[in-house]
């Protein structure tokens, strides 16, 4: 009786961890909003496409990465929330663009992956 009881355990932690591993697997956010707040706010850099506005990054001296690339798209959620909201190198915080709309953001991203 004690066997079955472990075993029962067991199966439930199982059960735990591959739900836990398929919720982190998840994008982040709504994509099909995300791509409205993208359009809105991240195509004038970022371009329409996602590989970024050429003149843009000439008037800025800098380089966009096209976010379906593997720079972009092995970055955590976690950091791409940090680069909108907080800004990096000559990105400037996205202060637009706020709350729930910044998972849908990432999620719109994380759908360019190719």
């Amino acid at each position: 009786m004690i066997k079955k009881g472990i075993a029962g355990v067991v199966a439930a932690a199982g059960l735990l961890f591959a739900a836990s591993v398929s919720l982190l697997a998840r994008p982040a956010g709504d994509a099909t909003a995300g791509k409205d707040t993208y359009m809105k706010k991240c195509k004038t850099c970022h371009a329409e496409d996602g590989h970024g506005n050429d003149g843009m990054a000439k008037l800025l001296k800098t380089t966009i990465p096209p976010l379906d690339g593997s720079e972009v798209q092995k970055m955590s959620d976690a950091d791409l929330k940090k680069i909108i909201v907080e800004g990096k190198g000559k990105m400037k915080p996205v202060k637009t663009v706020s709350g729930s709309a910044v998972d849908d953001v990432i999620g719109y991203v994380r759908s360019l992956k190719k």
